[in-house]
């Protein structure tokens, strides 16, 4: 694979950091009143500790246009890949997950559903960013010890966060630790013949215990020196145990049974990852600034996993043990350079290179009826996909007028993609994108704001799914149950897009939004069904052009009964979508979550608080070229919380989490000229959970 043209990175221009926030930017409270046409919602530190979550991605589900399947957060509704997540300005490595980082280790949330120049533009649907805390002016501690309690098991918590100051030099040390109980399931599946006739019904009960124990680290280092620089040393460090057991049995209803009706399955892994940036900042004259940020990232993964599968007449059938792997490192340099030109505008350029190397290993010896397997069932796979990727921009912020805000900025991006292995011929691909971008602010009278944006985004391949690497299913593969591998010719998704927002103040501190979008997808991303011998195997493909639209409500608001002080916040989300080649009903991209809302009310009184959380999303089904449909249930969740405040410094908490226990529902449905199987999932992680615990803050 040919380098990046590094004298790109030799250019003479001053840069500064591209995570840097725009200027001029103002937030006021909770609901934020931006002055700047380069928009983002921001949630403050009070809202993310206000219900005791145990997760980044509890927090994300109450806010407006955002909704949350599993672990894997979505705005617009659109999945894995469509939003961009970002830890302080920086994208996260592939196979991150939102469970990875603690609340208690996060400062801020920002949400930005139109891009910026200086951050990357693979964001189709937006983007997060997770601020963490850097609080260091003074000495300060913070202490949480906490318990979940859920299907009859508990599982601890416990979180420090301490900061101070010697001279030049400030300090903050974040640390956590929690540990997971796994969920149980239940699977049904059932096939017609072409005359609607039921051919075949299974059922199936999973039952098990899977613990997790996760420890996270989070030092930061701050100097500033006489001169004025800045120097700036962030570490997030983690490592997840997991170990975990099933037992899954299976009734025969009608028809024959599977090849396993009974199986037995344990999992053991590990994962340790470590995030490290060293940031540079400087004032130049004439109000300049000046900062170079580089950052290393990297993660190992390491697991075992054997299935024992039983024949229809108890004798032992199938033993599969797999060992598997991945190791990713990336490192990256950026910076950006900014500085007033003239009385109205405020001028940046800047860069980002980087550098991503993932590889992946999965050793699977099976043992069938007491005898190896054939050779086809030996796996041995080694895949590398390496991805290097430089960005060059510029961007303009400008006051037009006392009414009108500008912004204008243009990045360039550049990606090369390769992907080789023991049984893959290389493949490799480049590609660019020129993302233009502009967006005005035009205030009117009574504190009422218009905003327009228009941008070109894109959805680079997951590094994942480049790697053609076979996930086989244990049993019962078909075109409802397939096995699923990536495509190494994956190209990018481009973007065309316009959002429109209406803002003005409600009383003080809140704040009324309505706002609608509208995207043009070309080389959409959808999955492909096809036989490879007996078994069936899905994998990505380019599918042609996608039309995405949709429309936000935003509500936040103090309201006054007596002298008590309550906030309350409503916000909806609508979304739609149309994959041209598919035929419809249902052509939606990418099981777009159609419909989400939220309805909280929040009291605090200062020695207690309360409040309570609505969150509702609607239920989603999706399908292929290939006759293949899936289903995502609509959900209700209940939140609750209530803190009492001891003395002046300890505090008591009580929270319950899916108080109404919904459970999380799942289907798939295959359907040819030969008949129809449905296969459906219910999960039952809508089991509610109580947490209790206690805070100090000195």
């Amino acid at each position: 694979m040919k380098r990046l043209p590094l004298l790109l990175l030799l250019s003479p221009l001053p840069y500064a950091a591209a995570q840097e926030a725009p200027a001029r930017v103002e937030v006021k409270g909770a609901a934020q009143q931006q002055d700047s046409a380069a928009a983002k919602q921001v949630v403050g530190r009070t809202e993310i500790a206000a219900y005791g979550d145990a997760s980044l991605a509890d927090v994300l589900k109450r806010q407006g246009g955002v909704s949350i399947v599993g672990s894997e957060v979505r705005m617009r509704g659109l999945g894995t890949g469509y939003t961009q997540i970002l830890v302080d300005g920086e994208p996260v490595p592939q196979g991150f997950t939102l469970d990875s980082i603690a609340p208690e280790l996060v400062e801020r949330i920002e949400i930005a559903r139109s891009p910026t120049a200086d951050r990357s533009a693979q964001a189709v649907a937006g983007s997060i960013n997770i601020v963490l805390r850097k609080r260091s002016g003074g000495a300060r501690r913070e202490d949480k010890v906490s318990a979940n309690y859920q299907r009859g098991r508990w599982s601890p918590s416990l979180s420090t966060q301490a900061s101070g100051k010697d001279d030049n030099l400030a300090w903050t040390l974040g640390a956590t630790f929690d540990r997971i109980v796994g969920i149980d399931g239940i699977s049904t599946e059932e096939t017609v013949d072409s005359g609607s006739t039921r051919i075949a019904a299974r059922r199936f009960l999973a039952a098990g215990l899977a613990r997790t124990n996760r420890l996270n680290l989070a030092p930061r280092l701050n100097w500033t020196f006489e001169n004025g620089d800045t120097l700036a040393w962030q570490t997030l460090a983690g490592v997840t145990r997991a170990r975990g057991g099933t037992v899954e049995a299976e009734q025969t209803l009608l028809g024959a049974p599977t090849a396993y009706p009974g199986s037995a399955a344990t999992l053991a892994s590990q994962t340790a990852s470590l995030r490290s940036d060293l940031a540079w900042a400087h004032r130049l004259q004439g109000a300049g600034k000046l900062t170079v940020k580089g950052v290393v990232d990297g993660s190992r993964r390491r697991g075992d996993y054997l299935f024992l599968g039983t024949r229809p007449d108890g004798r032992p059938g199938l033993a599969r043990v797999v060992a598997s792997g991945a190791d990713e490192k990336t490192a990256s340099l950026n910076g950006k350079y900014l500085a007033p030109l003239g009385a109205a505008h405020s001028l940046g350029l800047g860069w980002d290179a980087s550098h991503t190397t993932r590889g992946e290993h999965r050793n699977q010896h099976d043992t069938v009826d007491g005898a190896p397997g054939a050779p086809g069932e030996q796996r041995r796979q080694d895949y590398t996909a390496r991805v290097e990727r430089l960005a060059l921009f510029a961007q303009d912020e400008w006051t037009i007028s006392e009414t009108f805000e500008g912004y204008a900025g243009l990045r360039w991006e550049g990606l090369r993609t390769g992907t080789d292995g023991a049984d893959l011929a290389r493949v490799a691909s480049s590609s660019s994108v020129a993302s233009p971008i502009l967006q005005l602010l035009w205030k009117l009278p009574h504190k009422h704001q218009l905003r327009l944006a228009l941008a070109r985004t894109y959805k680079a391949p997951l590094t994942r799914d480049l790697v053609p690497r076979r996930y086989t299913i244990n049993n019962n593969n078909g075109p409802a149950n397939p096995d699923a591998e990536g495509n190494p010719a994956l190209r990018p998704e481009l973007s065309r897009g316009l959002d429109l927002a209406w803002e003005r103040p409600l009383g003080k501190g809140g704040t009324a939004t309505l706002s609608g979008y509208a995207r043009r997808v070309s080389d959409v991303t959808t999955q492909q069904l096809y036989r490879a011998g007996a078994s069936w195997v899905s994998r990505p493909i380019n599918n042609g052009n996608a039309d995405l639209a949709g429309i936000e409500l935003d509500l936040k608001s103090p309201v006054k009964l007596g002298d008590r002080t309550f906030a309350l916040r409503l916000n909806a989300g609508r979304n739609w979508s149309r994959v041209r080649n598919v035929p419809g009903p249902d052509n939606t991209l990418a099981e777009q979550v159609p419909f989400t809302a939220n309805a909280g009310i929040d009291y605090r009184g200062g020695a207690w608080d309360a409040g309570a959380n609505v969150n509702l999303r609607g239920s989603a089904t999706s399908r292929s070229n290939d006759g293949v449909a899936t289903y995502l249930g609509r959900t209700a969740l209940l939140d609750l919380y209530w803190t009492r405040k001891l003395d002046a410094q300890w505090r008591a908490r009580v929270s319950v989490a899916n108080a109404l226990g919904r459970d999380r529902q799942t289907g798939t449905l295959y359907r040819d000229a030969g008949g129809t199987v449905v296969r459906r999932e219910l999960t039952w992680e809508g089991m509610a959970s109580l947490r209790v615990g206690l805070e100090r803050a000195l």
